[in-house]
């Protein structure tokens, strides 16, 4: 138990504080981005003119009107991007574990592999930020069945998508999408 004279400073030091700072709330904010397919903000490594193409791109097709269609074509648009990060994080698993894979007594063999007239068929050069994307994913899944985590992870995306694109369709389709079936 806190005497009264502890009670008395802690009050005056608790007047004293200025919060966090701009730095420190931007920081806080991110702490659950993990791999990015849960994250609702664009990760390090995603193109931002990207982003609003597809979202654009998307609003003009579903061409939502009202607030509940705005709600519905959002997360939609939300959903759909993140899939597309999914074959981004899975060539980035494969690229990561082949770029850094011992591979010494085979290596004159792949060289030439690479090498061969079809060079223009093959990729020589893994894109950076699949590579961070995918060891990223690959250190949240603690190293363990990374494509199993990715495929299931994918799947319930899948299934929220076209779930979400039934319920716009059912909102375009008449009423207002909120009465039960």
């Amino acid at each position: 138990m806190a005497t009264l004279k502890q009670l008395n400073a802690n009050r005056l030091n608790s007047l004293k504080s200025t919060g966090p700072s701009q730095k420190g709330k931007y920081w806080s904010s991110k702490n659950s981005i993990k791999h990015g397919l849960t994250a609702k903000n664009l990760i390090v490594g995603e193109d931002k003119a990207e982003f609003e193409n597809y979202r654009d791109q998307m609003l003009d097709t579903l061409k939502p009107s009202g607030i509940f269609e705005e709600q519905v074509v959002f997360k939609i648009i939300d959903v759909g991007f993140r899939l597309r990060r999914v074959f981004s994080i899975e060539s980035g698993l494969f690229n990561q574990e082949i770029l850094s894979h011992e591979i010494d007594e085979y290596k004159t063999k792949v060289a030439a592999s690479f090498e061969a007239d079809t060079a223009d068929k093959v990729v020589l050069n893994a894109d950076k930020s699949s590579r961070v994307k995918g060891l990223a994913f690959a250190r949240d899944c603690n190293h363990g069945s990374s494509l199993l985590k990715l495929n299931t992870i994918e799947d319930k995306l899948l299934n929220k998508y076209f779930k979400l694109m039934d319920i716009y369709k059912d909102m375009k389709g008449g009423g207002n999408g909120l009465e039960k079936k």
